[in-house]
């Protein structure tokens, strides 16, 4: 037991050394901000979803338009037909020998070889043809509708997810201020242990206080280098979850620190900040009316009200109206002389298809019914988070000024045991116990009063009227 301090506390010293000499660059809670909304990987996602869906709109728009179309052409053709005979005769009688026979009568026919055909042509064509959409039952209007009502909706989205982002960002960045609080009174607790078995030893050596004084004194010493080591490496690992949010290099070294934020942690929320908080309904109307995840969720309810329309528009006739105009010949020089001008108006009614159009509209409708379900589950969600964040606020508070009392009880106590042990009216046991529990309380204010600050943010982002 007398060697475990000097074998720990050298080795965290050390350490702890070579922590304080590095240069870290200062990390302030409004460059944490930056940082994870230029970098974190959901606003990216969120961005990039966004820019996918404004494509589609312009998309939705472009149906309105006439679609046109330049064509263009050359041919060439080379036909061939196989030789053909020709044969004729000569109808009067003529005289003829036979060899080796006897004069004759009769007819001859002769034959003259027919020619082989063959046929070269050559064409050249251009022409323009455009098309427009009279009407197809509202298709075209209900897409425009429902690509817009899309794109509002992914523009909430990303917004949320930016305010989801900042409060992660403030949760963490508040995390590692607590732990470095926490950290600085691991060390003056150690600080104060160690001093204390410094002056038991130097009264046990004159005879004024039991050895068994120094030995417990030296288990409570490494037991408090024990807890500093604790805080140490809850404080490393709150930097590097931070460092990963923000998408920063874990392996560099930063100083996590804003006086503004401490000098907030430490102040008690005034009065008039207490009175904006405590009414609930106001919280949620304003909650309501702010919260981009619900504005999203009623877009997102408009567009499914669109797809009904979409899906009934093939009840409809399709109309649509056709223009062309077109050259051809068989010299490219004379192109233009031969024009074709060609108009017209299409009409289509399909008359059955099989209950596809039934099926799809009765599909339609059924999204349309989850996502009116899903507009009000996501009211009463955010009564919830507003409910549990005004409680969390409320309960913060009180632990602030119940911890603040139990701090100046603890120094009170921590003085008077201090004073009767050193005039040899008090045991040890009674001094051990009144350092841990300043030391304890000491932590309790500390947590309280980053508690409160997270917990004001917290409030401020379940009612999203934060503007970032």
């Amino acid at each position: 037991m007398k060697r475990m301090p000097f074998l720990l506390l050298p080795l965290f010293l050390a350490a702890n050394l070579i922590a304080q000499t590095t240069p870290g660059k200062q990390l302030t809670l409004k460059q944490a901000v930056d940082a994870a909304l230029e970098k974190n990987i959901d606003i990216l996602r969120a961005q990039n979803t966004l820019e996918a869906q404004q494509s589609a709109v312009l998309s939705a728009y472009g149906s309105f338009l006439p679609s046109i179309s330049a064509t263009g052409g050359y041919s060439n053709s080379d036909s061939r037909s196989p030789g053909s005979s020709a044969g004729f005769s000569f109808p009067s009688p003529i005289l003829y020998t036979p060899t080796g026979g006897s004069q004759q009568t009769g007819t001859i026919s002769a034959y003259s070889p027919g020619s082989s055909g063959q046929l070269t042509k050559t064409s050249y064509s251009a022409g323009m043809k455009a098309s427009l959409t009279l009407f197809d039952g509202l298709n075209n209007t209900s897409s425009l509708n429902k690509a817009s009502s899309i794109a509002v909706a992914n523009e909430y989205s990303l917004y949320r997810t930016k305010q989801m982002i900042i409060f992660q960002t403030q949760t963490s960045y508040l995390q590692v201020l607590l732990n470095k609080s926490l950290l600085k009174v691991s060390e003056d607790n150690l600080k104060r242990s160690q001093q204390q078995l410094q002056r038991i030893i130097e009264s046990n050596k004159v005879g004024s206080v039991a050895a068994a004084d120094v030995y417990r004194q030296q288990v409570t010493t490494a037991n408090d280098e024990l807890a500093l080591i604790r805080a140490q490496n809850t404080y490393d690992n709150s930097k590097a979850d931070l460092l990963f949010l923000l998408s920063l290099d874990v392996s560099q070294e930063y100083d996590i620190s804003d006086p503004g934020l401490i000098v907030e942690a430490e102040q008690v929320i005034p009065a008039d900040e207490k009175v904006a908080y405590s009414d609930y309904g106001q919280l949620v109307s304003k909650a309501v009316a702010s919260r981009p995840d619900y504005q999203a969720a009623k877009y997102g309810m408009e567009s499914a009200e669109s797809d009904v329309t979409i899906a009934r528009s093939a009840y409809f006739p399709a109309i649509s109206a056709n223009v062309g105009y077109s050259f051809d010949n068989d010299q490219l020089s004379g192109l233009s002389d031969n024009k074709t001008l060609n108009w017209g108006i299409s009409f289509s009614l399909p008359l059955f298809n099989g209950f596809q159009t039934n099926a799809r509209v009765q599909a339609a409708k059924l999204a349309l019914r989850n996502s009116e379900q899903e507009v009000a589950q996501t009211e009463r969600q955010v009564q919830v988070d507003v409910r549990k964040a005004k409680l969390n606020f409320e309960s913060a508070q009180k632990q602030l000024e119940v911890s603040l009392k139990t701090v100046i009880s603890a120094v009170e106590d921590r003085r008077i045991a201090e004073e009767r042990y050193n005039l040899g009216a008090g045991i040890l046991l009674d001094l051990l116990t009144a350092n841990a529990n300043y030391t304890q309380a000491l932590s309790n204010k500390v947590t309280a009063q980053y508690n409160l600050v997270l917990a004001k943010q917290q409030l401020k982002y379940v009612v999203g009227a934060e503007k970032y």
